[in-house]
């Protein structure tokens, strides 16, 4: 008991400054006093967000990172609607891309597929360094040495794993809050698909739609919404969705899409699922706001 509560503290010790760069400087003050009395205003938060990345570090460290999954998307959500996961093939090698509608999203796959043994790749920065066992699910993106991270994802392939690949390599448009340009997105996808399945026997390509990754209350949140950056706008709505139960609001909704191999895994192929998966996304996500606001509707006549 003292050795897991000591491994937490020193694990919190190392998480705690880059959790505290990261949230401060998504703020965007140049001034160093606004930044220092923002970092004193949102220590308390700050601290709880450091104290859950230790808490869902240790999951990984004592499970999977598919149980982790479920774990912090229960602490951030109200949960995750997927579809078509029957469709995702156990027995052999998986390639999964999609849209990269938030920093939820990869969670929600993991949670969502059978599979656990998903290896995500990402630039690693933020508090991503601090996040220990996390590594081990992880393949960093080296802008230095790119030959470096393609020679370990098709290694993980050729050994029968699942990777997950987000072709445009930033946040896009969630399709629950902007279908055209969710799938405006699609023609910025690059070809990297192809380079896979090419150095890949048997690889199988699974598309995937996601969307409501992000609370739309945490997004209209009047300090979120000074943001004109679509990118800082949504990691501050993410950091408010999980420093306060308030904004935990959103469903989640994942629409898995059928596996391509060989000659038809094209990029082109992929991207024509795409389309539908994101439409399926959107219209999944329009009904489940919609009754949302007929439920809130409903509780304010009951109140009056």
């Amino acid at each position: 008991m003292f050795k897991q509560t000591l491994s937490s503290f020193k694990r919190f010790a190392q998480l705690f400054p880059s959790m505290a760069q990261s949230i401060v400087s998504a703020f965007c003050f140049s001034n160093p006093i606004l930044n220092g009395v923002t970092f004193f205003v949102l220590s308390p938060f700050i601290a709880n967000l450091t104290r859950l990345g230790v808490e869902m570090d240790m999951v990984i460290e004592n499970s999977d990172m598919k149980t982790a999954s479920q774990w912090i998307l229960e602490r951030a959500t109200h949960g995750v609607k997927a579809h078509n996961t029957e469709c995702i093939p156990m027995n052999k090698p998986v390639l999964f891309v999609g849209n990269h509608a938030g920093l939820g999203d990869a969670n929600a796959v993991m949670m969502s597929s059978p599979r656990r043994d998903t290896h995500t790749i990402l630039i690693n920065h933020g508090i991503l360094p601090g996040l220990q066992a996390f590594h081990e699910y992880a393949i960093a993106v080296d802008n230095d040495n790119p030959a470096y991270t393609l020679r370990r994802t098709v290694r993980l392939l050729k050994e029968g794993k699942s990777v997950l690949l987000y072709p445009r390599g930033k946040i896009e448009d969630d399709p629950s809050l902007d279908l055209d340009l969710a799938l405006d997105n699609l023609a910025h996808w690059s070809e990297s698909i192809e380079f896979f399945v090419k150095h890949v026997p048997d690889l199988q390509v699974v598309p995937f739609g996601v969307g409501g990754v992000i609370s739309r209350s945490a997004l209209n949140n009047p300090i979120v919404r000074q943001y004109k950056d679509p990118e800082r706008r949504l990691f501050l709505a993410a950091t408010f969705q999980l420093a306060f139960p308030m904004y935990r609001d959103p469903i989640v909704s994942i629409f898995f899409g059928q596996p391509l191999s060989g000659e038809q895994a094209t990029l082109a192929n992929v991207q024509k699922q795409m389309r539908r998966l994101i439409k399926s996304v959107n219209a999944e996500q329009v009904e489940i706001f919609g009754e949302a606001r007929g439920i809130q509707a409903t509780l304010g006549e009951v109140v009056s």
